[in-house]
């Protein structure tokens, strides 16, 4: 940046008196004779004129040059400081260099902005042929000699002013320049990376003002219209194709109101086009200093979105299996139904079904067997449902069909009888044929409940009365099963506060070894000192505790306590005792039932030959892994017994395949001696088959002197049952071990 702080005056003369006589004239000091003497001999008698010291002028500082060429070096030299000369004088002779004209040219072409005063005579050039020379130029004067002192400064103040204005305008302007190339460029960059930012959007963007004219897009706007750009210029056209391409023509023309109403809202809609695709219409005013100017229209391809969440809500509301609605959808469309049922009074029915031993199909076939068969189920289920109704799959092997709009029940048994008989005709499964049945619980709206969640309920509670009354059939919701619900809540609750407070105990009825006369067992028989009630018998609370598996927890209590005893009374008396336990199904189920077996004879110190397992017939019948666990239990060296024999669906084929050591033959049977000889007949036949199969045989319910000698004239081994013992307290039983004598009893004959 040049210094132009400083005003800076080059007299260019070959005459060394001239350069004296400018500086005295610029830069004056003290008023002298001989200073006036020497003006009026330079510049004439007006040159004389007194100088006024008090005259002020700026503080120039001027250097001089003899010779063009080296004025011109000087100035250049100036200018690489940065120190610019604002007023060159030049004589227009300096003999033998360069003269005034070729100097000035020189000076122009390196300072083109310095003010330049030729100084010439009349007798040198003329006007017009300094301008021919040097162009018409507003930085070129002339000054003709002799010349006025006064003049001379006030051309030096006069145009090294105007050079410094000039200079300073200069820079204000480049300065301007600056700014406005920095602005304009940022102006670019901004409306580059505006332009950038609208052509990499997937949106199709176009902005309207509020006349109608289309201001501004993007290219993503043109290709997903598929809109020619020379229809741009247009918006009426431009806007008939897009309502050509729309399924709703008249919502569209609502939806592009908001452009001729200038509404500021903002809006956000979906637009469906005839060629599938699903697009969402964002539209929101724009502004400019606060005021509306026009209205932004942004599309976005929404299709793929919207199948997703499409497919979402459907694995949502759906099970995978059967792709039937699942518990969230039948509530759902259960809840309208009963809505439907109260405006036009009509009953719905809930009916819950539950396949009939499904379990045994994904046991002998597999899982995903099991898995054709529920598909196969579900395809004909639809095929009898109204599509007005539903047809749900909650889980495992259970549907809920929702049957709305009936007038009465009649209608909803109807339906009942058509799914039951869905099931005449066999399944093909993994190439086998299968037969299935379900079980059916009714519960129809208001009657049995006037919620969803009570509904399913009862039509449940109803479905298992329906399983419990054999299969293949339907049973509606009664009052009376709900109380009997209410019943079984409150006994299951009674039960396990009884088993917490120990209100439970065992008493032993002894077993007659036939052939010693001694006693050489006991059963363990639980009883329930109810606080209230008084003593329970086992007949009136182990059913419920085995549906309600309590008999888990009962029956390990039972155990436990039974092989401390026996243990006991084994360490006291002369000869061993064997005890046994009767042993639930669901207890056998118990991954861990033979670690818990061991754990109890760990504690209790008993020998595992001195407890004996009762089992009853029906676990013959039971899946593979109940056999194992009963086969494992022997392997311990545990005693097995099969009670009960003979009142169940007895096979003797399932008999190989568990060890059994003893069998009891159900007291039915017993009590028949003397009254029915077919009965005679049948213990006769088990006590044989047993005795060939190496089992031992014990007949249960022996209460009289006839029943005892009939079985020990069939060589059977042992008895149980009122006439030798009755159960009896731990405490009790120790006595009658003590008193026991050998049994005197009369021959059959």
């Amino acid at each position: 940046m040049p210094n132009t702080s400083e005003l800076r005056i080059i007299i260019i003369d070959d005459n060394p008196s001239i350069h004296k006589d400018f500086i005295k004239i610029l830069k004056p000091k003290l008023k002298s004779d001989d200073l006036d003497s020497l003006d009026a001999n330079l510049f004439g008698s007006s040159a004389s004129t007194p100088v006024d010291k008090s005259v002020a002028l700026p503080d120039f500082h001027i250097d001089t040059a003899s010779q063009g060429l080296e004025g011109i070096e000087q100035i250049r030299s100036a200018l690489e400081r940065g120190e610019p000369y604002s007023l060159a004088f030049v004589d227009i002779r300096m003999p033998p260099g360069l003269d005034g004209i070729q100097t000035i040219k020189e000076i122009w072409k390196i300072a083109p902005d310095i003010q330049t005063v030729i100084c010439t005579a009349f007798s040198d050039y003329s006007w017009e042929q300094t301008i021919s020379e040097l162009g018409t130029n507003d930085n070129l004067l002339i000054l003709k000699k002799p010349f006025d002192s006064a003049a001379v400064r006030q051309l030096a103040c006069a145009l090294t002013k105007k050079w410094h204005l000039l200079q300073t305008i200069g820079e204000q302007t480049q300065l301007l320049e600056t700014r406005v190339t920095e602005r304009t460029n940022s102006l670019q960059l901004s409306h580059s990376l505006t332009r950038a930012t609208l052509d990499s959007s997937l949106d199709g963007i176009i902005a309207i003002d509020k006349c109608g004219k289309i201001v501004d897009y993007n290219e993503q706007f043109l290709e997903m219209w598929q809109i020619p750009k020379d229809l741009l210029t247009n918006y009426q056209d431009c806007f008939k194709i897009l309502v050509d391409q729309v399924t709703n023509p008249d919502e569209f023309l609502k939806i592009a109101a908001d452009i001729s109403s200038g509404a500021d809202e903002v809006s956000i809609k979906t637009v469906n086009t005839k060629d599938g695709r699903i697009l969402e219409k964002y539209s929101h005013p724009q502004k400019l200093n606060g005021e509306t100017i026009g209205r932004i229209w942004s599309f976005r391809d929404i299709t793929s979105r919207v199948g997703l969440e499409g497919k979402l809500e459907y694995q949502a509301t759906h099970d995978a299996l059967t792709n039937l609605p699942n518990r969230t959808l039948l509530k759902d469309r259960l809840q309208n139904a009963i809505y439907c049922a109260n405006r036009m009074d009509n009953l719905v029915g809930v009916l819950v079904l539950d396949l009939d031993r499904f379990k045994v199909v994904n046991d002998s076939l597999g899982h995903e067997a099991g898995d054709e068969l529920l598909k196969a189920v579900a395809k004909r289920l639809e095929a009898v449902i109204r599509s007005c109704d539903t047809i749900s799959r909650i889980g495992g092997d259970e549907f809920i069909a929702v049957i709305g709009e009936s007038k009465n029940e009649k209608a909803i048994t109807y339906v009942a009888n058509k799914i039951l008989d869905i099931f005449n005709e066999p399944f093909t499964i993994a190439e086998r044929v299968i037969y299935a049945t379900t079980s059916i619980g009714i519960g129809v709206y208001p009657n049995d409940g006037i919620t969803v969640d009570d509904l399913i309920r009862n039509a449940s509670l109803a479905m298992y009365v329906a399983k419990r009354s054999g299969h293949n059939q339907f049973h509606f919701f009664t009052n009376e099963l709900n109380q009997n619900v209410t019943d079984r809540l409150a006994s299951e609750q009674e039960m396990r506060e009884a088993i917490a407070n120990n209100e439970f105990s065992l008493l032993y009825q002894p077993q007659l070894n036939l052939a010693t006369n001694m006693v050489e067992s006991v059963e363990a028989l639980v009883r329930w000192n109810h606080p209230e009630k008084g003593m329970i018998s086992p007949i009136n609370f182990i059913p419920f505790a085995e549906e309600s598996e309590l008999i888990v927890q009962l029956g390990q209590w039972v155990m436990k306590t039974a092989c401390i005893q026996c243990k006991e009374w084994n360490d006291k008396g002369t000869s061993k005792i064997r005890v046994g336990v009767n042993v639930a199904t669901a207890q056998l189920k118990q991954h861990d039932f033979v670690q818990t077996v061991k754990t109890i004879l760990d504690e209790s110190g008993l020998e595992p030959q001195y407890l004996e397992i009762e089992i009853t017939e029906n676990v013959l019948f039971s899946e593979g892994d109940i056999l194992s666990t009963i086969n494992e239990l022997k392997e311990l060296g545990l005693q097995i017994a099969l009670d009960d024999f003979g009142s169940g669906y007895s096979c003797l084929s399932y008999l190989k395949k568990i060890n059994v050591d003893r069998v009891k033959i159900d007291q039915s049977f017993i009590q028949n001696i003397d009254l029915d000889g077919t009965d005679e007949v049948i213990i006769q036949a088990i006590i044989d088959m047993a005795q060939s199969l190496n089992m031992e045989v014990l007949a249960e319910g022996v209460e009289t002197q006839n029943q005892l000698d009939f079985i020990k004239s069939k060589n059977c081994h042992s008895m149980q049952g009122y006439h030798f013992g009755l159960p009896m307290t731990g405490a009790d039983f120790e006595k009658f071990i003590a008193e026991q004598k050998p049994v005197e009893t009369p021959s059959s004959a």
